[in-house]
């Protein structure tokens, strides 16, 4: 039986996320991915008398709604 990885080839060079040193502030931390610039934020906050966390990802002022975490798309070089 094959695994239904083997099947999938999308022939695209997929890079992954490498998150910088964390900057953290009183409810939430910044991690930046040094291949594409994406800002990954960590929430927490208290509603209701209880802790809630949760995660939202950022690209320049773009808040990227999603329900994972978006692919890393490296920065192209810019060609003169």
């Amino acid at each position: 039986m094959s695994s239904p990885f083997s099947e999938i080839s999308t022939g695209a060079n997929v890079s992954r996320h490498r998150w910088g040193e964390p900057l953290r502030f009183e409810r939430k931390t910044e991690r930046e991915c040094a291949n594409c610039g994406l800002v990954k934020v960590t929430r927490h906050e208290f509603e209701g008398g209880q802790e809630r966390h949760w995660t939202e990802f950022w690209r320049g002022l773009d808040r990227i709604e999603c329900d994972g975490t978006p692919a890393c798309e490296p920065f192209l070089e810019r060609v003169r």
